[in-house]
């Protein structure tokens, strides 16, 4: 038998007698245990255990301890820096943040996809396994974007990591050694995302100050851009904080994709017609076979796929969207994904059928590049565009930084404002430079 002091030092060192009323209760996790399980019969006010008496053996003492330490470790908190800033953001303020972060540039090499799926023919039906590729991936990744929402809120995780951690356990193993690999991957994917645009902002500013009369250089314009309009979106430490200026991002999409159809329909770009913008380069000119007929399905559906999967991957703030949703129960966050990734599919599509029905078997994988230099509308297109990207520069770059945070695990009391600021000006820094390097 074990005696009452053997005991009392073993529930000490586990966290039972020895702790007092306040720190039982809330496991020094801000986390509340049910008071219930406890009660105060001694004079010093200690914690006894009600279903603990004095002739429970040695091993069930502890097994009864080890229980409430897997408790505790199982409530433990977001990461104050996530929760002290979350719950907050309207479903709107989501909705607008999640499509701008899903419609990026990469929408506009949808077309050319789908004139793969065509073959080169004329055929107006390659839209149909087109519509079924986008529509299917969205339905996959919006899936998964919603299954990630479910995990964090299962495991009371704020981020990637702490979500493998906790749904690995203790007993992990493995998956426990290779959880740095979570957040590495996600700086990557989103590093690169970031890099990406920065160039095409550093090439898509200085073509437009030229089509103005200014001649600048490639450098210039990315260095004016990063200080002046870069550097301060990604300073915010909140993605509710961007909604106005994705809302602003998405009216571009949306204006650019007005104009697609307006010169789809116009025969500025048809040859029939003696189009008015046929001055472009011939490979970049609509041209359409005289074979109307659908060809095979094959290896010719893997690059409209491989378009769409890069298009709505933006899984990487999926556990800050869930995290700071106000009111964030599973079926508001669900309704955010299924309206955001609705959106995107719908505006996809049409990207899509306005592309390819304009320039066919000559749509480029960027489709912008097709249109006439001459062409005013299409001039304003890629400002609108410009803008679009600039909007969508921050949320990647957020996903990236809490990416970073995430693989070296600091701790909450390390991630202050002065902190992340030094952070976020090292990460545009080398994104910056990359995107010089490489052109």
């Amino acid at each position: 038998m074990t005696s009452s002091s053997e005991k009392q030092g073993l529930l000490d060192k586990n966290g039972g007698y020895g702790a007092t009323t306040s720190d039982a209760c809330t496991n020094n996790y801000d986390n509340p245990i049910d008071p219930s399980l406890y009660s105060n019969d001694d004079d010093n006010g200690t914690m006894h255990i009600r279903n603990i008496k004095g002739g429970l053996k040695g091993s069930l003492a502890n097994s009864i301890s080890h229980s409430i330490g897997k408790l505790k470790e199982s409530m433990r908190p977001f990461p104050a820096s996530v929760r002290d800033m979350g719950g907050t953001s309207s479903l709107s303020n989501e909705m607008f943040n999640l499509v701008k972060n899903l419609i990026g540039a990469g929408a506009f090499g949808i077309p050319s996809g789908v004139a793969t799926l065509a073959g080169g023919t004329a055929t107006k039906w390659a839209i149909v396994p087109a519509a079924g590729i986008i529509i299917l991936l969205a339905a996959i990744f919006g899936y998964y974007f919603v299954l990630l929402g479910r995990i964090c809120k299962m495991t009371m995780a704020a981020s990637y990591r702490e979500a493998w951690d906790r749904s690995a356990g203790t007993r992990g193993g493995i998956l426990k050694k290779i959880s740095f690999l979570v957040p590495l991957s996600i700086i990557f994917i989103a590093g690169i995302g970031n890099v990406a645009y920065s160039m095409i902002l550093a090439d898509t500013v200085k073509s437009l100050a030229e089509r103005f009369g200014h001649h600048i250089s490639r450098t210039a314009s990315l260095m004016t851009l990063t200080v002046f309009v870069l550097l301060p979106l990604c300073m915010v430490k909140k993605l509710s904080v961007l909604a106005p200026f994705s809302a602003v991002g998405t009216a571009g999409m949306v204006f650019t994709l007005v104009v697609m159809a307006i010169r789809c329909f116009d025969g500025s770009y048809d040859p029939e017609q003696n189009g008015r913008y046929l001055d472009t380069a011939p490979d970049l000119r609509p041209y359409f076979s005289d074979d109307e007929h659908m060809p095979p399905l094959g290896t010719n559906i893997f690059l409209l796929s491989c378009m769409c999967f890069l298009a709505y991957f933006c899984h990487y703030n999926a556990p800050r969207y869930y995290t700071e949703l106000k009111n964030n129960t599973i079926p508001r966050f669900t309704t955010v994904i299924n309206v955001s990734f609705t959106v995107t599919a719908l505006v996809y599509f049409a990207i899509g059928i306005f592309g390819y029905y304009t320039f066919g078997a000559n749509t480029d994988g960027y489709i912008l590049n097709n249109y006439s230099a001459n062409d005013d509308l299409a001039s304003i297109c890629r400002f609108a565009i410009a803008i679009s990207v600039t909007f969508t520069y921050p949320l990647p770059f957020i996903g990236t930084r809490d990416g970073i945070l995430d693989l070296f695990s600091v701790s909450d009391e390390l991630q202050s404002s002065t902190n992340l600021n030094i952070l976020t000006l090292a990460m545009l820094s080398a994104f910056t430079l990359l995107a010089w390097h490489f052109t």
